[in-house]
């Protein structure tokens, strides 16, 4: 019995059970109180300079543009800190009377064509524009070739086979009248 007893004195009391799990519900509740706290602030910037980062890329690898950079699911939801970077900065230009080309331009100074959503037209992106609708015609083309060619086959083949006699379509009609029941 002596060792029973010096067993349970190692255990706390069911009361210090009580107070510790409270303690551990009362952090886990200020900790989520807490939660929006640290969340991202939002970003202060005019429905023009949003517009216009939609036209910049975002680089912190989200892969949209400063704009509309989110990021759903991550530590937290919104634009990073790079996009807001951008916005102030585009906002900023604006508030000094920028224009938007000027604005985009300053930033293609910066960081290079890559910092646009959508390059310009020209040199190697030209290209990469005008391939799609170029390779469609192209297919388009040969796909109306093929069905020429097959249309004109048909009509032009002519009937091969061995030629067919009177006498054999006589014996072939025949034959079906007798195997044929009269209705």
């Amino acid at each position: 019995m002596a060792m029973i007893d010096a067993h349970h004195a190692n255990l706390p009391c069911p009361s210090e059970v009580r107070a510790w799990r409270i303690a551990v519900l009362i952090l886990l509740a200020a900790a989520m109180a807490a939660a929006p706290l640290f969340a991202q602030a939002p970003v202060q910037t005019s429905d023009r300079a949003r517009t216009l980062g939609k036209q910049l890329m975002c680089t912190c690898g989200c892969g949209d543009t400063a704009g509309s950079c989110s990021h759903p699911g991550a530590a937290f939801s919104g634009p990073c800190e790079i996009a807001k970077a951008k916005l102030k900065e585009v906002d900023e230009r604006m508030s000094r009377g920028e224009s938007d080309s000027a604005i985009l331009q300053a930033f293609v100074q910066e960081y290079g064509e890559a910092a646009l959503a959508a390059p310009p037209a020209r040199g190697f992106n030209w290209f990469a524009y005008t391939f799609p609708a170029v390779a469609f015609a192209i297919g388009l083309a040969l796909v109306l070739m093929v069905i020429r060619q097959w249309r004109h086959r048909m009509v032009m083949a002519p009937a091969s086979g061995p030629g067919v006699s009177a006498e054999m379509l006589e014996h072939a009609r025949r034959q079906i009248e007798r195997e044929m029941p009269d209705d």
